[in-house]
């Protein structure tokens, strides 16, 4: 993911983020039914409430995070998206009356310390548009507690194909709206604004590619998040800053202040306290049954 991300920059200047979308969904959905011919998968949700409602979720944490990438570095926009175990915490509080422990409660201020650094609200650059990968990592933490709690007997194809479904036809909405509005802009919100247009051959393949990528990444990730705790498994995602940070450097020059390094290890310190703790409660549910038992 890390690497498909960091491509967007090569299709940014010719076609729009909506179009973006709508175009790699096309290809997605293309390539799950090909694979149907090898793989034996239903595509059919069993509840199809929670897997509607994941995908629209996880549909507008993406949007809004690619809706950043021409004004942000991946890394740096990954690291707003990835306060999600914190949001996941606290929706965990807030809707499913969870207990924090002290661990938890150091996480949130860690995470939020971790923003501000990599945002800089004090600075003059500072601009409201850096809040939306936070906002997209809000988004992030709903569609995983829905995929752990209400999608975990569904397919993992389903889950993604219904992802690849709702934020295609976001995208093309929103592309067609931008049309019909003969809304424009120049510059960097050139790729937000931008409407429907012809995309090359090259355009085409870069496309493509990024959405093989997205396919095997979101498959995985999906499948990762059905198996374990939402909190536990969170973790792990953080190996998208440093990929992301690293292709970032190697493909397009990327370097990072020491404020945002610090912000960065600040939030992936946050999501490792969560993670323990998650892994603390779960042994800890698991003697209290083995005790019960016996």
């Amino acid at each position: 993911m890390g690497l498909s991300d960091n491509l967007v920059r090569l299709v940014s200047e010719d076609i729009g983020l909506g179009q973006y979308h709508f175009l790699r969904s096309a290809m997605s959905i293309a390539v799950f039914l090909f694979l149907r011919n090898f793989i034996s998968f239903s595509l059919r949700p069993m509840r199809w409430g929670p897997v509607l409602w994941r995908a629209l979720f996880l549909s507008l944490s993406m949007a809004l995070f690619f809706s950043v990438l021409s004004f942000l570095p991946v890394a740096l926009a990954g690291a707003g998206l990835f306060t999600s175990p914190v949001f996941v915490l606290l929706f965990s509080v807030f809707i499913f009356k969870l207990r924090p422990g002290w661990r938890r409660s150091l996480a949130v201020a860690l995470g939020s310390f971790g923003v501000w650094l990599i945002l800089r609200p004090d600075m003059q650059a500072f601009s409201l548009i850096q809040l939306l990968p936070v906002l997209a990592g809000a988004f992030y933490a709903a569609a995983s507690l829905t995929t752990r709690r209400y999608c975990a007997q569904e397919s993992p194809y389903t889950l993604s194909m219904a992802y690849f479904g709702m934020i295609g036809l976001i995208g093309f909405l929103w592309a067609l709206a931008l049309d019909l509005g003969d809304v424009s802009a120049a510059g960097k919100a050139a790729f937000l604004l931008r409407g429907l247009v012809w995309p090359g051959p090259e355009i085409c393949f870069w496309v493509a590619v990024m959405t093989g990528l997205s396919v095997l990444g979101i498959l995985m990730i999906t499948k990762a998040y059905q198996m374990a705790e939402t909190s536990y498994m969170s973790i792990f995602e953080y190996s998208y800053l440093i990929s992301a940070g690293i292709i970032g450097w190697l493909l397009w020059g990327n370097i990072f202040r020491t404020g945002e390094f610090i912000g960065m290890g600040l939030i992936v310190a946050a999501g490792l306290l969560v993670a323990l703790s998650a892994a603390r409660i779960s042994e800890q549910a698991i003697n209290e049954a083995s005790s019960k038992t016996s």
